[in-house]
């Protein structure tokens, strides 16, 4: 029986990218564990979030249960507001040339994680392609070779960027919360780019509401993962700081369990030559332990 977790890094921030990357890069090193990483290509806006109190229900208790301050800093808080937000990719080129050399999967998330997230819905086809062209501008600014994947910031995606993605022959997109790899279906148009959808939960989602602590969390996700294909999503900030403990616990345990790991660029390779995959319509509902509307798999 196939036994796969794929680990989906997202970094959010400029912080998460210059500390908590290195930081889980080395721990994947030590296991010899494969990941895939997905950074914004523009400018850290964090500060932005601050809005999110006001428009997003369960936003403010999500943040009390890992706490914002803790895990972003107070800098990180003030880009976009009182400072300006840096550049996270230009600013860590390097490090991002650096992945890719060691066989780790780098792939984009978004151009403005913030802006992304909170309006990509509302924006038409124009403003969405010149957002996912720019982030690709830089990207090859950066990596010296275009794009082939795609994480959705905050899983919020629209049927305008579904079609860039297929218009510029990426070999998959992971931008919903789902259970099986699919293709989507959006706006009354199916796409031909394969959705990697995040099948467990995420940590802070599950903290304070599943588990609190690095032994029971650790058996929390566990216990979620099925026979057949698992994506993780981690995040710099958190996993990467102040919860690497229990990402080392779940690797170590998975791995008790007869459980491999794979970039999700190789599992979409794999999956792809097994036969067509099913359509599946994409919907927009709510998480349990996260904030607003995400993008799932009906």
């Amino acid at each position: 029986m196939t036994r796969i977790i794929g680990l989906k890094v997202d970094v959010d921030t400029c912080e998460g990218m210059k500390q908590g990357v290195p930081r889980l890069a080395a721990l994947f090193r030590k296991y010899g564990v494969p990941a895939s990483f997905f950074v914004p290509m523009g400018k850290d806006h964090t500060g932005w979030t601050v809005k999110r109190v006001f428009t997003r229900r369960g936003f403010l208790s999500k943040a009390s249960r890992v706490g914002v301050i803790d895990t972003y800093g107070i800098k990180t808080l003030l880009y976009g507001l009182l400072l300006p937000g840096p550049n996270i990719a230009l600013k860590n080129a390097g490090l991002l040339r650096s992945l890719a050399e060691e066989g780790y999967e780098v792939g984009i998330h978004g151009l403005d994680h913030v802006y992304w997230h909170d309006h990509i819905r509302a924006l038409n086809c124009e403003n969405t392609w010149k957002i996912l062209a720019e982030a690709a501008s830089v990207y090859r600014q950066v990596m010296g070779r275009d794009p082939r994947s795609f994480a959705a910031p905050g899983w919020a995606i629209n049927e305008h960027a579904l079609a860039w993605f297929e218009k510029k022959g990426f070999v998959y997109t992971s931008d919903v919360r789902g259970t099986s790899i699919f293709l989507p279906r959006l706006g009354g148009t199916t796409f031909r780019v394969p959705q990697i959808p995040t099948t467990l939960p995420t940590l802070d989602e599950a903290v304070g509401i599943k588990a609190n602590d690095q032994e029971s969390l650790t058996q929390f996700f566990v216990d979620s993962l099925k026979d057949g294909i698992n994506i993780l999503t981690v995040h710099a900030e958190l996993e990467g700081k102040n919860w690497t403990g229990f990402l080392e616990s779940f690797i170590l345990k998975t791995a008790a369990h007869g459980f491999r790991y794979e970039r999700l660029i190789d599992i979409a390779t794999h999956v792809g030559e097994l036969g067509p995959l099913p359509v599946h319509q994409i919907e927009f509902g709510f998480v349990e332990g996260r904030a607003g509307e995400v993008a799932v798999q009906k």
